[in-house]
């Protein structure tokens, strides 16, 4: 089984809405465009940490400006 099939889990629209203001807020924060290669990456990352169970969206970004800081490539827009 691929690693990501455990979590292919379906997303409902309040589920979408959490995500979505948390990669809004990061990609503003980090003044990054969203087709960017680097927001593709978060959004995957926040997906992921969303469907491992991590619903608070707090949680979500700190964990997400943890994932970004050690990723010195995420830092900067493509």
């Amino acid at each position: 089984m691929h690693p990501r099939q455990a979590f292919d889990t379906p997303l409902f629209p309040e589920d979408l809405a959490t995500l979505q203001r948390v990669f809004d807020r990061l990609c503003d924060d980090f003044q990054w465009p969203r087709e960017s290669a680097q927001s593709r990456r978060l959004a995957r990352m926040l997906i992921d940490a969303y469907q491992a169970g991590n619903r608070d969206e707090r949680l979500l970004l700190f964990a997400a400006r943890a994932f970004v800081g050690h990723s010195p490539k995420q830092k900067s827009p493509a």
